[in-house]
C-alpha cells in the first residue's frame, strides 16, 4: 500500500487535502508523511507492529495512516464513536504498540494528533523511506459490527486493499496508467468516516487519480456541506442517504451554487426511489448520475455498483457485480430471495483473534443480507438475516445493545430491533421486561446503557413490554414479532413517564 504514495509524485503541485483554511499539495503531503513516520519510528514502531488510529476525520489522521504504512506497520482503524469499554476491548484484542488519538487511553503509549500536526509542519527535511513488505502481509484492521457481540476486527492484507481499489478505479474509468498527464482529477468531498472502508476508498482513489479530497471541519453539518460544494467546486460526493437527505432539506439549499456536483454515490443503507429523484432534480449537474454501491468489509470492499437509468429503472437494485467479483444467492426461495454470498480476491484474511475461516469450503463469504439476482445479473437487496440496526449508515449489533441493557439488575428480558426513522433510516428500539414493582425509568436505562455503549448505540425508542417476550420453540426471542407488535403510539424516548 505504501507504494501508492509514490503515485502522488506524478502531480506534485496539485492540492491533495483540504480542511478549513489548511491546504496540502501532494509534495507537501509526502514530506509531512516522512516526518510523521520518523516520529513513529522514534517511538519504536516497525514492520509488523500495530498502531491504533482512533479519531475523527482530519488531515493528521491521514498523515498517521500513511506514516504507519511507510514503516511496514499495521493500521488498526478504531471507531471514534466507541464507548470506553468498547475501546478497551479493542485494545485488549489488538495489543497495539501505540495509539494515535486525542482520547485518554490509560496504559497504552499514545501520540496526540497535535503532535502529528507539529511534526508535519516542521521544516526538517526527511526523505520518505518505505519498508519492504509482502503483498500478503497484514495492512489494515477494520472493525465490523458482529451479530453476536462487540465489534470484530477484520484483517485485510495489502493484496486485498489494492485489489479493492483496483476494482473501484476500474469501475469509474480512473486507473492511473490509463490517465494522461493533463487529467484534471476530481474534487471529492469526504463526509463518511475515515475509519470505514468507504472513507479509505475515497482517500486512496482520489489520490491515485490526481484529485483533491475535501474534509468537513468537524462533525457533519449540512450548511458546511453546501458551503464546501460552492467554494471548492466539489464534483463527487459519496455519502450515506441520511446525510444527503439532510442537505437536500436544508432551508438554505437554493442559496448555494451546487451545479459543480456531477455524481452522488450513496451506500450504507437502503436508498429510496424518492431520494434518488430528489438528488437528480435538485443537484442540476447530476442528471442521471445518482449511484448506488453495495459492499461488505469482510469481502474487501465494494461488490456491486450501478448508476443512472440502469438503477432508476430497476427499483430495489443496487448494481451489478464488479470485475473479478462473483455473487451468488444461498438457499433461494420460490421468489429467488436468499442470503447474498460473494467471492473475490479482496477477501479478508479473517477476524482478529479468531482462527475459524469466514468462508465456506468453496471460498464463499455470506453477508447476512437477503437478496436476489435477476437474469441480467442485477443484484437486489431485499432485507437482511442479521440482527443489525443500520442507524445513519452505522451498523449496530442488536445482541451487543441487548447485553448492555440486560446487565441492569431490574431487567428481566430485552429485545432490540430496528425501528424505521425518516432521517436516519432506522433507529435503535428496545423492548424491555422489568422486574415486578421496578421503578426504573427509561432515563435510568439510557444512563445504564451509556456506561458501555457508544452514544449512537443507545436506544432512542423504548417499550416497557408486559412480558414475556415472544420466543420460538427453542426459547430464542423472536425480534421480528417484537417489531411487528410494537405499539403505534410508543413515541421516541417514550412509553413510560419519567
Amino acid at each position: 500500500m505504501a507504494e501508492l504514495l509514490v503515485e502522488g509524485r506524478r502531480w506534485p503541485d496539485r492540492e491533495l487535502l483540504v480542511q478549513g483554511q489548511r491546504r496540502m499539495t501532494r509534495a507537501q503531503h509526502e514530506k509531512a508523511v516522512a516526518r510523521v513516520a520518523e516520529v513513529l519510528r522514534d517511538r519504536g514502531v516497525g514492520r509488523g507492529d500495530t498502531v491504533l488510529l482512533l479519531g475523527f476525520n482530519r488531515i493528521e489522521w491521514v498523515l498517521a495512516f500513511w506514516a504507519t504504512q511507510a514503516l511496514g506497520a499495521v493500521v488498526a482503524l478504531g471507531n471514534a464513536w466507541w464507548s470506553d469499554p468498547e475501546t478497551a476491548g479493542a485494545i485488549a484484542a489488538l495489543a497495539p504498540a501505540l495509539a494515535v488519538t486525542d482520547r485518554e487511553l490509560p496504559g497504552l503509549p499514545t501520540i496526540r494528533f497535535e503532535a502529528v500536526q507539529s511534526a508535519a509542519e516542521s521544516s526538517v527535511d526527511i526523505p520518505l523511506e518505505l519498508a519492504a513488505v509482502d503483498e500478503d502481509d497484514l495492512a489494515l484492521i477494520m472493525f465490523s459490527s458482529g451479530t453476536t457481540g462487540a465489534p470484530k476486527g477484520v484483517l485485510m492484507s495489502h493484496r486485498a486493499v489494492v485489489a479493492n481499489i483496483q476494482n473501484v478505479l476500474g469501475l469509474t474509468g480512473r486507473l492511473p496508467d490509463e490517465l494522461p498527464e493533463d487529467h484534471p482529477g476530481t474534487v471529492a468531498m469526504l463526509s463518511v468516516p475515515l475509519f470505514h472502508l468507504a472513507g479509505v476508498q475515497v482517500l486512496l482513489t482520489t489520490m491515485l487519480s490526481g484529485g483533491r479530497t475535501v474534509f468537513l471541519s468537524g462533525k457533519f453539518d449540512p450548511r458546511e456541506v453546501l458551503q464546501l460544494i460552492e467554494g471548492e467546486r466539489v464534483r463527487v460526493w459519496g455519502a450515506i442517504p441520511t446525510m444527503v437527505s439532510r442537505v437536500l432539506e436544508h432551508p438554505e439549499f437554493d442559496a448555494y451554487d451546487t451545479s459543480s456536483v456531477s455524481s452522488v454515490s450513496m451506500g450504507g443503507s437502503a436508498i429510496s426511489p424518492e431520494l434518488r429523484a430528489q438528488v437528480s432534480e435538485r443537484f442540476t449537474g447530476v442528471r442521471s448520475r445518482v449511484g448506488s454501491l453495495y459492499g461488505l468489509t469482510e469481502a474487501g470492499g465494494v461488490l456491486a455498483a450501478g448508476s443512472g437509468t440502469d438503477i432508476t429503472s430497476r427499483p430495489g437494485a443496487v448494481g451489478k457485480g464488479l470485475p473479478v467479483v462473483e455473487l451468488m444467492i444461498r438457499n433461494p426461495g420460490p421468489d429467488g430471495v436468499g442470503e447474498i454470498g460473494a467471492r473475490t480476491p479482496a477477501m479478508t484474511d479473517g477476524y482478529l483473534g479468531d482462527s475459524e475461516p469466514i468462508t465456506d469450503s468453496d471460498g464463499w463469504i455470506f453477508s447476512g443480507d437477503l437478496g436476489r439476482i435477476d437474469a441480467d445479473g442485477w443484484l437486489y437487496v431485499t432485507g437482511r438475516s442479521k440482527d443489525i440496526v443500520i442507524r445513519g449508515g452505522e451498523n449496530i449489533a442488536a445482541a451487543h445493545v441487548e447485553a448492555a441493557i440486560s446487565s441492569h439488575p431490574d431487567v428481566l428480558e430485552v429485545a432490540v430491533v430496528a425501528y424505521p426513522h425518516p432521517d436516519l433510516g432506522e433507529e435503535v428500539a428496545a423492548a424491555v421486561v422489568m422486574r415486578p414493582a421496578s421503578t426504573v425509568t427509561e432515563g435510568d436505562l439510557r444512563a445504564h446503557a451509556a456506561l458501555s455503549l457508544a452514544r449512537h448505540e443507545i436506544p432512542s425508542r423504548w417499550w416497557h413490554h408486559p412480558g414475556p417476550l415472544p420466543t420460538n420453540a427453542s426459547g430464542k426471542v423472536l425480534r421480528r414479532v417484537v417489531r411487528a407488535e410494537w405499539p403505534e403510539d410508543n413515541h421516541e424516548d417514550g412509553g413510560r413517564d419519567e
